[in-house]
């Protein structure tokens, strides 16, 4: 038996180690993320085509296109458009043939005209998994390619080093290409309006806010940028800025921008925490096998404190960005995302939006019943479980933004709608805040 100093010194040695070397983590024991089979949306598609089970997608691209989508279960309304040259396929993406995305909860889909889809979809062991349907093997059972390059950017710091996704915002020349003299931004529900969606383009009305997206950005001989933040403004369309017909919709929704930069966001937390976990757990037990890594002083236990933290802090919105009067955009994305939401006896869900001084009407994400939340490790969900009931039922300042009736909402909610609740969440309501 190793003394108990001795352990809490290799502990420590161990955390410090774990620390300075989590670049590329992910890519040792035990997650092993390269070398383990995915079991993620698009695997499972994959299996049905060669299965026979489900038809593979065929005829024109767009059509091709549609199918996948139905059959990853993405609304083709969630399409927003992206021509800054800052992805896999940029020798393809120019601002007259941008790049389309296509999201859900769990699954991404990336489609250039003229070049193969993009597929990044969340497995419950390894987080987002990125696959290429390259368009040569267009009719053919293996059509999606698994793709582990995209961790060139998609696991690196800007996705919280894990395996991820992200918005960035930039200053597009002429060609697409960043100005990186003038900076980028990386985008999340906290970003200021007026640093998001350079790159983008942006339909849908925002009032007087003013945003970065629609517009070409001219370069400086002295560095930097010269930007008109007027040219893009309260975009209702874009037909008749660029060929539409080359895309399933004519819109690059303002509020599907919106959603997809909270989820981006919000999913690299729960990857980051499950993946963390799992490795320290693994040292852990390295260093002694006997070890119970419940206990509070073990380094996986604190990780997944800190983690249901952070997690918490992420699901009650605690930095977002303030609405104003808010923004309107296409109606048809509206009525698909919230109709994907589950709902309580009355009919409330956390996907419903509210688009004026925040967007949702139930500030606690709907990611909450997302596969990356569902299948973190048992003890990192019920101590985010466990926070967050603290968090709505105390009076910390970090959540003060949540109203009385909100909570009691939020609560309603989650008590039918997410298995498995912690005891605490049998407890009464606190009315007052």
């Amino acid at each position: 038996m190793i003394p108990r100093l001795a352990l809490l010194a290799i502990s420590f040695v161990a955390q410090s180690l774990w620390m300075s070397a989590q670049r590329d983590f992910f890519e040792l024991a035990p997650i092993k993320y390269s070398d383990t089979k995915s079991t993620d949306a698009m695997a499972r598609l994959s299996a049905d085509w060669e299965a026979g089970r489900k038809p593979l997608p065929k005829g024109e691209p767009l059509e091709m296109l549609r199918t996948l989508l139905k059959q990853l279960e993405i609304p083709e309304e969630s399409q927003v458009l992206v021509y800054s040259r800052t992805s896999q396929q940029n020798n393809l993406i120019r601002y007259y043939n941008p790049r389309a995305i296509y999201h859900s909860a769990d699954t991404s889909v990336g489609y250039v005209p003229g070049g193969s889809i993009e597929v990044a979809s969340t497995d419950p062991v390894i987080g987002p998994v990125f696959y290429l349907l390259n368009k040569t093997r267009m009719g053919r059972a293996d059509l999606a390619v698994r793709d582990n390059t995209c961790l060139q950017c998609h696991g690196t710091s800007r996705t919280d080093l894990v395996p991820g996704l992200m918005v960035r915002s930039v200053f597009p020349d002429k060609n697409g290409h960043p100005i990186l003299s003038a900076g980028t931004y990386l985008t999340t529900d906290a970003s200021p309006i007026k640093e998001r969606w350079g790159g983008w383009f942006v339909t849908g009305t925002h009032g007087n806010f003013r945003h970065m997206g629609n517009t070409i950005a001219e370069q400086l001989n002295e560095g930097g940028a010269r930007f008109d933040f007027e040219t893009g403004a309260n975009w209702e369309s874009l037909k008749g800025k660029i060929d539409t017909t080359k895309y399933l919709r004519a819109t690059s929704d303002i509020v599907s921008l919106l959603i997809l930069e909270h989820q981006c966001q919000t999913q690299n937390t729960l990857t980051k925490a499950a993946m963390e976990y799992r490795r320290l757990v693994y040292l852990q037990k390295a260093i002694d096998p006997e070890v119970d890594v419940t206990k509070s002083e073990g380094m996986a236990s604190r990780s997944a404190t800190d983690s249901a933290k952070e997690i918490v802090r992420a699901f009650l919105y605690c930095n977002e960005m303030d609405l104003g009067d808010g923004v309107e955009g296409d109606p048809a994305f509206v009525e698909a995302f919230e109709k994907g939401g589950r709902k309580d006896r009355k009919g409330n869900s956390m996907r419903q939006l509210r688009l004026y001084g925040r967007i949702f009407k139930n500030r606690c994400s709907y990611l909450i019943h997302s596969v990356a939340f569902e299948s973190l490790p048992p003890v990192v969900r019920r101590k985010t479980l466990e926070e967050l009931w603290g968090a709505l039922n105390g009076n910390e300042k970090e959540f003060a933004h949540l109203g009385a009736r909100e909570r009691e909402r939020i609560v309603a909610i989650l008590r039918e709608t997410v298995k498995d609740l912690p005891k605490c969440w049998e407890g009464e309501v606190r009315k007052e805040q």
